[in-house]
């Protein structure tokens, strides 16, 4: 899964990225963020017309039908392998999928010594930015973008953090990831199309529990405890 995750790179590297030509698109400032969070608004890309456009919305997808913002499923991931078919996700899987930009993000295991969890990040080697693969929608009548992460299970490299993991799409699967116009079968052979296997990963401070922590600090290393037992 992915609860937690950093986007800290500047403006101009995601208007590079991303292909970002739409006027609107250009001079904006991106705060480093350390410590997003679920319901967050975050930042994300998509084809509106044929162009790629930058949005932003929620972290945590409301479908287009709900009549009411509902927080007791969580929303925030959706399984790649059945998004779809289910109902709060299908239509943004034909028609709303997008690019979540990111630089890393955060699992948790639990601590043999004193059952706490522990956070770890994990990036792409020299912190290269990425995408995660994502749904977004519009739902008008709560005036309301918003956006989930689609996961997938987790591959051996770092199967010992966590069973499950975001898809991180390789950047030569972008225009087909966006476009309306690939089959459903093409989109879904894309999510194989991901470099989870490039991961490395380590353990961080425990601040990143706090949703409300931000700053460099929480992608620092800790130095790891080993167990007397």
């Amino acid at each position: 899964m992915c609860g937690r995750f950093i986007l800290k790179g500047s403006w101009a590297e995601i208007h590079k990225m991303y292909n970002l030509i739409h006027p609107d698109d250009t001079h904006r400032n991106v705060p480093a963020r350390y410590n997003i969070a679920p319901t967050d608004e975050v930042l994300y890309v998509s084809d509106v017309d044929g162009e790629r456009r930058l949005l932003e919305g929620r972290w945590w997808l409301v479908p287009h039908w709900a009549k009411d913002v509902q927080n007791e499923y969580p929303m925030f991931n959706a399984r790649s392998e059945g998004a779809h078919n289910k109902p709060a996700f299908r239509e943004a899987f034909r028609y709303g999928r997008c690019l979540i930009p990111a630089d890393g993000y955060y699992e948790w295991t639990t601590n043999r010594n004193d059952g706490k969890k522990d956070p770890h990040l994990l990036h792409l080697p020299e912190f290269e930015p990425f995408a995660f693969a994502g749904l977004s929608a519009f739902n008008e009548t709560l005036g309301l973008f918003s956006c989930t992460i689609l996961t997938a299970p987790a591959v051996r490299e770092i199967k010992h953090i966590h069973h499950r993991m975001p898809v991180i799409l390789k950047q030569e699967a972008y225009d087909a990831w966006l476009s309306r116009r690939t089959g459903l079968d093409d989109v879904r052979a894309l999510l194989s199309e991901h470099r989870d296997h490039e991961l490395i990963s380590y353990r961080v401070d425990r601040a990143v529990g706090n949703s409300r922590a931000n700053g460099e600090k929480l992608i620092e290393p800790v130095e790891e405890q080993r167990s007397l037992f």
